[in-house]
């Protein structure tokens, strides 16, 4: 019989990563089931926060009496309050759910303060809690891996790195797309795409254009919506550069990823906790150049000049002397597109599943060797 996997879905965002990894599991012999699982409304009050927790966790466990599976599969991050979730989502699971199942977390980014931290909460209850019940953690850069190990090597132990599943099918170039975004064929199409918040480096994009002689060919295309969204545009304003932007606001996944193949370059100057963020990866595979900071996953698979430039996330000048390179380097430009998207071949659904699939199976047996890890502790040999 085949096994069987009860998967959490976010319904917002990483919707369409999500659903890749069913059907992946599903083409390697798994029978699968989405089940609602994200964060609350960051607004909401507490109470109404807790209490959205545990309305979905009981509704897991109804999903695990009627599926029966042998693995529950989370998306989530391992940080304070995602790791807070997880902690009350297992609990109850553990209370109210009397057959075994394989609990692993799939964590796309970190924040090891919740290792750092002195709170009797943390340090007593949640961490030691969840590294006793999750059975697998997969976590997205053996960066976050090797900080994890520094506080908690135990933990660390259950930590295997993975990668998300990238398709550049997705992303088309079209003339109308363009037409329909104000994309002129004329400009130079500098994209940044994320959740807009300073710590995505995009008020250091947004201050670099002043200082880029070549931007009167540019147009800085900013998609996606966020707390600090009212700010950058005031900042804009201030700036005197609202002719070369364009702020789209936020762009469902289906629709955002043909703004990829109808770029020229993407400038992703992070310095945020990331993971395995998209937007850079889903550049790569259409095969744009980038300039990102040497953090995370990033750093695990590209190498400068070959896939990337490296700047400084908090420095405005940083970003415009990269962006200024590339601009100016055609030939720089085809190399890493060309690097890119054969880079791009790593993360196919067989790929991340299968790597996915023999950790999972390796779980109470002999720790599975190198090859069932994704991606290797120094995955560029450096």
């Amino acid at each position: 019989m085949a096994q069987r996997i009860l998967v959490g879905v976010p319904p917002k965002n990483h919707v369409l990563l999500s659903h890749d990894e069913i059907d992946g599991f599903t083409d390697l012999g798994y029978v699968c089931k989405p089940v609602p699982f994200s964060r609350n409304d960051s607004t909401a009050p507490k109470m109404l926060k807790l209490w959205g927790v545990i309305v979905k966790a009981l509704n897991i466990v109804k999903q695990l009496y009627a599926f029966s599976p042998e693995f529950l599969y989370l998306n989530s991050r391992f940080e304070p309050v995602a790791t807070t979730r997880d902690f009350i989502t297992v609990l109850l699971i553990k209370l109210l759910y009397i057959h075994k199942v394989k609990i692993v977390i799939k964590t796309h980014g970190s924040d090891v303060s919740i290792l750092q931290s002195r709170s009797f909460l943390f340090r007593h209850m949640v961490v030691p809690f969840v590294r006793k019940h999750v059975d697998v953690w997969f976590f997205l850069s053996s960066e976050e891996k090797e900080l994890v190990r520094q506080y908690d090597p135990a933990l660390a132990r259950k930590i295997f790195i993975t990668a998300n599943i990238i398709d550049p099918a997705r992303s088309e170039a079209s003339l109308a797309f363009r037409k329909k975004y104000a994309l002129d064929d004329s400009k130079f199409k500098v994209l940044f795409v994320g959740r807009i918040v300073r710590e995505k480096g995009v008020f250091s994009l947004l201050e670099s254009i002043p200082m880029l002689p070549c931007k009167d060919d540019c147009l800085f295309v900013f998609v996606g919506d966020g707390p600090d969204m009212k700010e950058l545009r005031q900042r804009a304003e201030s700036l005197q550069v609202m002719d070369y932007v364009r702020f789209t606001g936020f762009i469902p996944d289906q629709e955002c990823d043909h703004f990829y193949a109808n770029a020229d370059m993407l400038a992703f100057p992070t310095f945020f906790n990331e993971g395995f963020p998209m937007a850079l990866f889903k550049s790569i595979a259409a095969g744009l150049p980038v300039i990102t900071t040497r953090i995370r996953a990033a750093k695990d698979y590209l190498t400068a000049p070959d896939n990337v430039l490296w700047v400084d996330g908090e420095s405005a000048e940083s970003v415009a002397k990269a962006i200024s390179i590339l601009y100016g380097d055609h030939a720089l430009r085809k190399a890493m597109s060309a690097n890119n998207r054969e880079l791009a071949k790593k993360f196919t659904r067989l790929q991340v599943c299968t790597g996915m699939h023999e950790v999972m199976n390796s779980i109470g047996h002999a720790q599975p060797g190198p090859s069932a890890r994704l991606v290797q502790s120094k995955p560029n040999g450096k």
